[in-house]
């Protein structure tokens, strides 16, 4: 089973240009519109250069981001979810 670790939180706006592609996807598949000023989380599947972004609006839940990970063979480090369940609780 793969890692998966935060490498940060930020506004859409200040993605960087390699990983925009994966929040675009990923607001595609939830049919939900880009906003530049939303809060998203990234996460990093260790030794992939796979992102997997956590709109942190109307967020799903940990459970749900656990399964979503859980079916990329992957979970959260503590600390990544210790980080995030404080985020969404916001």
């Amino acid at each position: 089973m793969y890692l998966a670790r935060l490498v940060a939180i930020t506004e859409v706006r200040n993605v960087p240009p390699d990983i925009r592609p994966f929040v675009e996807f990923k607001a595609a598949v939830e049919e939900r519109a880009l906003d530049e000023n939303e809060k998203v989380a990234i996460l990093n599947i260790d030794s992939t250069s796979c992102y997997i972004p956590v709109f942190l609006k109307d967020p799903v839940g940990l459970a749900e981001i656990e399964k979503e990970l859980a079916n990329q063979d992957a979970k959260m480090t503590s600390d990544t979810r210790d980080v995030l369940a404080s985020q969404l609780k916001k």
